[in-house]
């Protein structure tokens, strides 16, 4: 029983890991009560984003 690699799947799994990521950053952003925690964590959803953009390109 031979499996084939398939690299699109790979990067799908890792888009769905990043959304995962992301979603627990909009969670946390929601609870900050401090501006710069607010701030910092914008900066951390803006380069999942950015990422999983990125990733998308990627696939055909």
């Amino acid at each position: 029983m031979s499996t084939v690699y398939n690299p699109e799947s790979d990067i799908i799994a890792q888009i769905e890991r990043m959304e995962l990521e992301a979603r627990e950053v909009r969670k946390r952003i929601e609870q900050a009560t401090q501006k710069e925690d607010r701030r910092v964590l914008n900066q951390q959803l803006k380069e999942l984003e950015e990422q999983v953009d990125l990733l998308r390109s990627r696939l055909p």
